[in-house]
């Protein structure tokens, strides 16, 4: 009997350590940990196994002029206060910005940029149809 029960313990206790160890998945990873702005429409989520790092990436959009809103909101969820450059053809951020989720402890990659415009001027954003954000999860080390 002192067997049987320790051998159905070891059981329920190893299905347990799988669930925890469980490899991510894609999603919309704002939506799920980091209250985004209605705004801010999820797109879809993409997995590259293949590529280095293999990387899941949600790309979100948000309409032109409600950009700001999303800039705002992510310079608050990263904690840095970089803004959206008109670089050659549209809007990009400089480099990337980085989201810890603090129930997973998941380290996100954040970028925002717009489609190509002519509009080169924060207060012409409106004009511009589409602002896009990529969240990017790195499932191996890079």
């Amino acid at each position: 009997m002192k067997a049987l029960f320790k051998g159905c313990l070891a059981g329920v206790l190893w299905m347990f350590s799988n669930g925890a160890w469980a490899a991510p998945e894609c999603a919309d990873f704002l939506r799920d940990a980091a209250d985004p702005p209605q705004v801010l429409e999820f797109v879809g989520c993409e997995s590259a196994p293949q590529e280095q790092g293999a990387p899941l990436t949600a790309t979100y959009r948000v309409e032109g002029r409600y950009a700001h809103k999303v800039e705002r909101y992510l310079q608050r969820l990263s904690g840095e206060a970089s803004y959206l450059k008109f670089v050659c053809c549209g809007w990009e951020t400089t480099g990337f910005s980085y989201y810890r989720d603090q129930t997973t402890g998941r380290r996100y990659q954040l970028g925002m940029g717009s489609e190509e415009t002519p509009y080169s001027r924060r207060e012409q954003w409106g004009k511009i149809g589409y602002f896009y954000v990529r969240v990017v999860l790195f499932t191996e080390e890079v």
